[in-house]
């Protein structure tokens, strides 16, 4: 085990992963996220301001307090300077994964999740946006070829319409799932089994979001994920949330989710309906914590099988004791539709921005599966390194 918790620290040191939406942000005020990302509700291609942020607000400043925002935020740390209607990145995420289950022997693999480039152009009120990248594995439902391995994936692509005073964006295209928390872990059960994370299950659909004083809202409507064949797998119909911001430091919102396909692509059982209702929450309770939760119902229907309900829901603290530090424990739950019991599981993460817009990161997560007999535990160590060009 000792042997394989060095290699997965040194694999973490050289691989590079992709630079996420930071829900915490809210500890600095910012209780929206579309003034730093491209997308309203958060993640994926960053903006000039949102880069300036990475260096102000969230690298570490070894005691130094900066006042002007270096050139080396830019599109390849500066080295490119890019037109104003242009924005660029490049964004990746990997590492190395340690899995031990049960009393199995651990297994050590590298992990490659994004490497991809991100692109849009504003003329006047209308966006052009895209993503194009490489996946070694997994990734099948955002990917434009069809092999088993080494797709070429496109996870977001639209065009949209601001309205003048850029608080309204009308969106068509592949678009991520507007639902819960955009947090940066998608295997979190809330992301993973609402099938709402930014890494594959973005769906082709036309979207409408505001962010206005205090509130913000988006609601999709989904035609199906065209790069999904045949299609009598894909899934039509809504996705959406509101979110109201009380106060600069806490917001409060609910999401609610319902798509039917003619057979579901997990499962295989027809005339598929899936729905998921909850609420989220974000707190800067003082100092250096954030409480981040989000508790979502979870409602599974077909042509052979009645209606049954599950849940599933996160509670995480993001403690940074110096800037650029965070410390993060969270607690999850899940109770699967038609399972037999309730799953459990529990993390503790480092994250350390040492530098602008790079971020390491290891995280070890414990989860222990419901069975008849009892449950089987699952550790698992991910380390990562996050780095946006």
């Amino acid at each position: 085990m000792r042997q394989s918790l060095v290699v997965l620290f040194l694999f973490g040191l050289l691989v590079s992963p992709r630079a996420e939406a930071y829900t915490w942000m809210i500890r600095h005020g910012y209780s929206s996220c579309a003034a730093c990302h491209a997308d309203p509700s958060g993640a994926g291609l960053v903006t000039a301001y949102g880069r300036a942020q990475s260096e102000l607000l969230l690298a570490a400043n070894y005691g130094k307090v900066k006042e002007e925002v270096s050139p080396s935020t830019g599109f390849l740390f500066g080295a490119v300077n890019t037109p104003d209607w242009l924005l660029l990145g490049l964004s990746f995420r990997g590492g190395a994964l340690v899995n031990q289950a049960g009393s199995a022997d651990p297994t050590v693999r590298p992990v490659q999740m994004a490497s991809d480039i991100r692109a849009q152009a504003t003329f006047g009120q209308f966006r052009a946006n895209a993503s194009l990248g490489f996946a070694l594995r997994r990734a099948r439902l955002a990917a434009l070829t069809t092999t088993e391995a080494n797709n070429v994936v496109s996870r977001d692509h639209w065009l949209g319409w601001d309205n003048e005073n850029q608080t309204l964006l009308v969106r068509a295209g592949r678009i991520n799932l507007p639902f819960g928390l955009r947090n940066v872990e998608h295997t979190s059960w809330v992301r993973e089994r609402t099938r709402t994370d930014t890494n594959e299950h973005q769906q082709y659909g036309l979207a409408v979001a505001y962010n206005g004083e205090g509130f913000r809202g988006e609601l999709m409507g989904i035609a199906g994920n065209f790069l999904l064949k045949p299609d009598e797998y894909r899934e039509r119909g809504y996705s959406g949330y509101f979110e109201w911001s009380p106060k600069t430091n806490l917001a409060l919102g609910v999401s609610s989710l319902a798509t039917r396909a003619a057979y579901d692509v997990d499962s295989r059982q027809p005339d598929f309906w899936r729905q998921a209702h909850g609420v989220f929450g974000r707190w800067a309770v003082g100092g250096p914590v954030v409480l981040l939760g989000e508790v979502d119902l979870l409602v599974n229907s077909s042509r052979d099988q009645s209606a049954g309900l599950g849940y599933t829901g996160l509670l995480q603290a993001d403690i940074e004791p110096v800037r650029g530090l965070h410390v993060i424990l969270a607690g999850e739950a899940l109770r699967t539709v038609g399972g037999v019991g309730t799953n459990v599981g529990g993390s503790l993460g480092l994250a350390f921005s040492f530098l602008p817009q790079v971020e390491l990161r290891v995280d070890g997560v414990m989860r222990r599966f419901a069975t008849e007999t009892g449950g089987t535990n699952t550790l698992s160590i991910l380390s990562q390194l996050h780095l946006l060009l």
